[in-house]
């Protein structure tokens, strides 16, 4: 691909040099991927009060007249969006000070909330700015069976609570390896796999029973006489899963422990997605007759485990191959520097069979409509959130460069 001379700031038709908030943006790109459609050669994408307000050809797009900030690049593709990882939680230092994903104290850890722990000036969260990942679900590790309740948060701002989209978006359960390493040493529940399934099974039970007590005392429609029980934010979030108020996430990657989830999934009726499934190309039927999307990933999981062994670079083409809804993650990562880059993941996928324009839906809108956010984020519509990645070449092309990120109109990053 012709490469632009890096990015263009023009300072033009009037806009005073230095100034950072223009109510009007303009970005011209060579290529622009809209998200939900055809490449648009020569494309323009307006941006007032942080919304798209035109998005087309440059020919049939006008810049708007009055003070605007015009960004120019190679190719410019909406925000990307990181559907499972623990940035924010799992700190850049790898020191005990800043690890906050994994609450190792009990195995039932349904009450706790990624917001509480989200630390948005940890360098990771620039980190992932940086590379053009605008939009993240992040949340507990691997090391609970119950990990606790994920939240979506902007990679753009100072305080936690202004950063999140949806505060609560999901509760984390990890089937595998990890759980057993975490209690088995003790001798505690979970020890085996059988274990963590009975523990879900379980918690799951007394997250029904919770609510029903608590409508029975008064809760409910009718309201009642007995006395409800103490409040408990694990067993409340149980019972949100269990009533499919609250989606679920099961992170495994075993193909017997896929069909675990999506057992247990069954059983209580849960609103799931799977994420991980490094073999889920080994049982790509059973997912889509469960009807779940695959967070899949990361796309270049190293073997680190026997329930890793058979991770393929073909996965995400395979299951989207088979019709089963995928959107990248990044996971979580024990090691420096603690996250991997979803735009790098989606390009080892593209070349191993999923092809370039579903790997860019897979980190853009499909990740969106995963999350339940494609009404605003994901792709450039009239009426969505300006977000943007600008790149002076081809995004999946190793030797190019996020050349500027742009989130709800606002340039928060340029290289």
């Amino acid at each position: 691909m012709r490469r632009a001379p890096g990015l263009l700031l023009a300072l033009c038709l009037g806009l005073v040099a230095g100034r950072t908030g223009a109510e009007i943006l303009v970005v011209d790109a060579d290529r622009l991927h809209p998200g939900n459609g055809p490449v648009i050669a020569n494309g323009r994408v307006v941006i007032r009060d942080g919304r798209v307000s035109a998005v087309g050809p440059r020919a049939s797009t006008p810049a708007p007249s009055g003070p605007v900030r015009q960004l120019r690049a190679a190719v410019a593709t909406p925000g990307l969006i990181d559907v499972q990882t623990s940035v924010g939680l799992s700190g850049l230092y790898n020191v005990a000070a800043d690890q906050d994903q994994d609450e190792r104290s009990d195995p039932n850890q349904a009450g706790l909330r990624a917001l509480d722990a989200f630390h948005p000036s940890d360098p990771l969260v620039r980190y992932q700015l940086e590379h053009g990942v605008t939009l993240i679900q992040t949340g507990p590790g691997p090391a609970n069976p119950i990990a606790g309740q994920a939240g979506i948060f902007r990679t753009h701002g100072n305080l936690a609570d202004a950063m999140a989209v949806r505060p609560v978006s999901a509760l984390v359960f990890n089937l595998g390896e990890a759980p057993k390493r975490t209690y088995g040493k003790d001798h505690k529940l979970p020890v085996t796999r059988m274990g963590t399934a009975a523990l879900l099974r379980r918690a799951l039970l007394d997250g029904r029973e919770y609510a029903a007590a608590r409508g029975r005392a008064g809760g409910g429609l009718f309201g009642g006489d007995e006395k409800p029980p103490d409040r408990d934010l694990a067993k409340e979030a149980l019972a949100r899963a269990a009533a499919g108020d609250l989606p679920a996430i099961f992170v495994a990657h075993r193909a017997d422990d896929i069909l675990t989830a999506i057992r247990i999934a069954r059983e209580y009726n849960l609103r799931f997605a799977l994420a991980g499934a490094s073999e889920g190309w080994l049982v790509a039927d059973a997912i889509r007759e469960a009807g779940a999307p695959v967070l899949v990933g990361p796309v270049m999981e190293r073997v680190s485990a026997p329930e890793t062994l058979n991770a393929s670079y073909e996965n995400a083409a395979r299951l989207e191959q088979a019709g089963v809804r995928i959107a990248i993650r990044s996971g979580f990562e024990s090691y420096v520097p603690k996250t991997r880059i979803v735009l790098f993941e989606a390009a080892v996928a593209a070349a191993n069979g999923l092809g370039r324009e579903a790997a860019l839906r897979a980190i853009t809108l499909g990740a969106a409509e995963v999350l339940g956010v494609d009404d605003r984020l994901g792709s450039l519509e009239p009426g969505k959130l300006g977000d943007l990645v600008l790149f002076d070449g081809d995004p999946f092309e190793y030797t190019s460069h996020v050349s500027a990120v742009v989130v709800a109109g606002e340039l928060v990053h340029q290289r």
